[in-house]
C-alpha cells in the first residue's frame, strides 16, 4: 500500500513544481495587468472556494496547497485531506489554463 502512496506522491509533487512556473509567469502577468489599470479584482478565486486563502496573486494559494500536500505527506491516511489537495490542484491547473489561453487570444 505504501508503494501507491509513493507514487500519488510523487505526482502531486512533479505537479506541483509545474505549477509553480506556471504560478510565477501567471502572477507576473497579473502584475503587469495592474499596471496597465487592468485586473482590478480582489481574489483570483471566488471566496466559496476550496481555498481558505486569499489574494489578487496565484502564490497564497499554491502556498496553501504544498501545506496541504506536506500535511497529507505526514499523515497519509487522510482521504479527507487528500481529496481537498486534489480539487486543489485540479481547481488551480483549470484557472491557469484559462489565464494561458486567454493570454493567447489577446
Amino acid at each position: 500500500m505504501s508503494d501507491s502512496f509513493d507514487s500519488v506522491e510523487q505526482k502531486i509533487q512533479e505537479h506541483l513544481q509545474i505549477l509553480y512556473r506556471q504560478v510565477v509567469d501567471a502572477d507576473q502577468y497579473l502584475d503587469d495587468m495592474r499596471q496597465q489599470g487592468k485586473a482590478k479584482f480582489q481574489g483570483v478565486f471566488a471566496e466559496q472556494t476550496i481555498f481558505n486563502s486569499k489574494g489578487n496573486k496565484f502564490q497564497p494559494y499554491l502556498n496553501e496547497i504544498t501545506e496541504n500536500f506536506e500535511a497529507w505527506k505526514q499523515d497519509q491516511s487522510n482521504e479527507e485531506l487528500l481529496q481537498l489537495l486534489v480539487q486543489q490542484l485540479q481547481l488551480m491547473t483549470e484557472t491557469l489554463a484559462r489565464l494561458k489561453a486567454i493570454r493567447q487570444a489577446g
